[in-house]
């Protein structure tokens, strides 16, 4: 019988050591000490506090114990990587994955800034909308009631039931005014 690939891999099975799980337990230890440090400078301080209690918790308590998690999380992956018998799948990738994350990576980026300019309602019909096209979705009239129904219910939600603010468009807010949104 000679040998192929697969019954090489079953002989010796995959190899033990450094793997991507490896670095992405390193890159976690490493985003947790960064979350850690940064944290302080990213909580605002109270502009006036009505009691001085000795005992209060300080606000970065909890985000700063996130960070903790985060790395002792990373810090387990590391170690448990060397025993995982995995392998690495993402040579296997053909270009339409590669191209498909690609776009929605640039979608995502695109997204942020879009809803600053034009706002949450209209620039999640758009990323709705361009996403599920470049996706395979041709029925384009499901496509539009989705990437408007959506965004709007989700707005209402936001910002009157749960009294959370997003990033109106400028007919947004004569419209929250008439109870439409």
């Amino acid at each position: 019988m000679e040998p192929t690939e697969e019954n090489v891999e079953q002989q010796t099975g995959p190899a033990h050591g450094f793997n991507f799980n490896t670095v992405f337990g390193v890159l976690f230890v490493v985003a947790s000490a960064v979350l850690f440090l940064i944290i302080p400078g990213q909580i605002e301080k109270p502009l006036f506090v009505l009691d001085e209690n000795v005992n209060a918790l300080k606000p970065n308590l909890f985000p700063r114990l996130a960070a903790i998690g985060f790395g002792g999380l990373g810090v387990w992956l590391f170690f448990r990587s060397f025993s995982i018998d995995e392998k690495n799948k993402f040579k296997n990738l053909d270009r339409q994955a590669i191209a498909n994350v690609l776009v929605t990576l640039v979608m995502m980026s695109v997204y942020g800034p879009l809803m600053m300019q034009i706002g949450f309602v209209v620039s999640s019909a758009v990323v709705i909308a361009a996403l599920s096209t470049f996706f395979g979705n041709r029925s384009y009239g499901l496509t539009a009631a989705i990437s408007i129904v959506i965004p709007v219910s989700i707005f209402f939600v936001f910002t009157n039931l749960l009294a959370t603010s997003l990033p109106p468009f400028p007919i947004d807010t004569p419209l929250t005014r008439l109870y439409l949104l």
